[in-house]
């Protein structure tokens, strides 16, 4: 994402901290929708819309929180990872250039296409603030194949004081991150380190999460996190982030963080123990937790 279209975004951000994601629903294209690609993900079905020259257009009212859910489709026996992208154009006035590389996830299948493999989804995140807003997505036309799109809305509901911040159970130092003027405190999580969190339900614990970047790391990079209770895995969570050009990590001068990106868990009546660890060795990742 270009500089200009960052800080916009990111007051948009910071407004959405305050606001809950209702029931995800598919879009639909507004113009361009004809073509679709229906794939078999963990046994269900999933529409997909393949970006090709003409692109895809979405008229929404916002707000809300936009996921781009993106695949690349490849040959069989060809090579594990590939590299796609394409660019999302936000009322005709801001673009939004996404990248992506992942490897192949050979337990997809497509309805229309056997002899096609599929790759491990890109997730992209956007907040539209109130109002009517135009959504175009554009090929990349290098591409041999042409990208893949699920696009998914949530609207959103206030949270007032609903909002819970929770701390780890073992206690840990906090890592505070400036963005503007606002300091935030996050926890250290890695493979070795896993952090414990206690909740009382029924309620949705919201974990906000961003990618500590080392001076040898890209631009771009991916990890994941996993949750479990006790023995086990509530879920797997995949996500795609750049360095953050807005924030800082305090005392860490040498280590940058990576845009923010979330995921939920619905927690059922009762009391929980979860324990969040990142899945990939030698990434340490920020995390943050909200009950609601």
């Amino acid at each position: 994402m270009n500089q200009i279209v960052y800080y916009k975004f990111l007051s948009i951000i910071l407004f959405f901290s305050f606001l809950s994601p209702l029931e995800a629903k598919l879009l639909k294209p507004s113009e361009n929708g004809e073509e679709k690609e229906i794939l078999l993900v963990k046994s269900k079905r999933r529409l997909y819309y393949p970006v090709k020259k003409e692109g895809l257009v979405f008229n929404l009212e916002g707000p809300l929180r936009l996921e781009f859910i993106s695949r690349l489709p490849v040959l069989k026996n060809k090579k594990n990872s590939y590299s796609f992208s394409y660019r999302i154009l936000i009322d005709e006035e801001d673009t939004v250039n996404v990248k992506h590389k992942y490897k192949v996830q050979k337990s997809i299948e497509s309805v229309q296409h056997p002899k096609h493999n599929y790759t491990y989804s890109g997730n992209y995140f956007i907040n539209l603030k109130k109002g009517q807003h135009k959504i175009q997505i554009i090929s990349d036309q290098k591409q041999k194949y042409p990208t893949l799109i699920r696009l998914v809305t949530k609207e959103f509901e206030n949270l007032g004081n609903k909002r819970k911040i929770l701390s780890p159970m073992i206690h840990k130092n906090a890592v505070s991150l400036l963005t503007g003027d606002k300091k935030v405190d996050y926890y250290e999580c890695s493979s070795a380190i896993p952090l414990q969190i206690e909740v009382n339900g029924k309620k949705t614990l919201k974990i906000m999460s961003r990618l500590e970047f080392s001076q040898s790391m890209g631009q771009e990079e991916s990890y994941r996190i996993r949750v479990r209770e006790g023995l086990k895995v509530v879920g797997t969570y995949y996500f795609n982030t750049e360095r953050s050009s807005a924030s800082q990590i305090l005392k860490k001068p040498t280590l940058v963080p990576g845009k923010w990106r979330s995921c939920e868990i619905p927690v059922k009546k009762g009391k929980h123990s979860y324990s969040i660890e990142v899945a990939d060795k030698g990434k340490v990742v920020l995390a943050r937790f909200i009950l609601y």
